[in-house]
């Protein structure tokens, strides 16, 4: 029995092409699942503009929050943008609560371009290098102050309450 060089060439180089896609198809199916945690925005806490109500100012609170964009289940990238806008937002809240403050105002999205200058928006902003998405938040941090202190009146104080004691003797 005569076995053909030929084929036999042909057979392996048939069988390292198969062999080739069927482990890229196994290293591409085996990506790990990108998961996504909702995020909302603190709206009692956080403000676009300034509130109604009186404020003392503390101080400017920043938070960055990096986030992954190759999902491939996903294409819609402004909800990604403003899930992590609102993840960001809810870091400052907790900065302006760790320095002391109640709510965080002028909330805004920062975005720096590449000639070096930065630029402010009143709206989720993201930057996106195709791998790894990430969103700049800034905002100042408020401590709310009592709305009207003048305006108790001595009918508003509850009086005070006896405190039962032991009859004496």
């Amino acid at each position: 029995m005569w076995i053909n060089l030929k084929t036999v060439k042909n057979l392996t180089q048939t069988i390292v092409v198969f062999g080739f896609i069927g482990v890229t198809l196994t290293a591409c199916s085996s990506l790990p699942d990108i998961k996504h945690s909702v995020h909302r925005f603190p709206k009692d806490q956080a403000f676009f503009d300034p509130p109604k109500r009186k404020f003392e100012t503390l101080g400017l609170v920043r938070s960055e929050v990096n986030f992954p964009t190759l999902d491939p289940d996903s294409d819609n990238e402004d909800a990604l943008c403003r899930n992590y806008f609102n993840q960001a937002v809810k870091k400052l809240v907790g900065y302006a609560k760790d320095a002391g403050g109640d709510a965080v105002i002028d909330v805004k999205s920062v975005v720096f371009l590449m000639d070096g200058r930065s630029e402010m928006y009143p709206k989720p902003e993201c930057s996106d290098d195709g791998g790894e998405g990430q969103v700049l938040a800034r905002g100042i941090a408020v401590k709310w102050l009592p709305e009207n202190p003048e305006s108790k009146q001595e009918s508003d104080v509850a009086p005070p309450k006896p405190v039962s004691s032991v009859p004496l003797n």
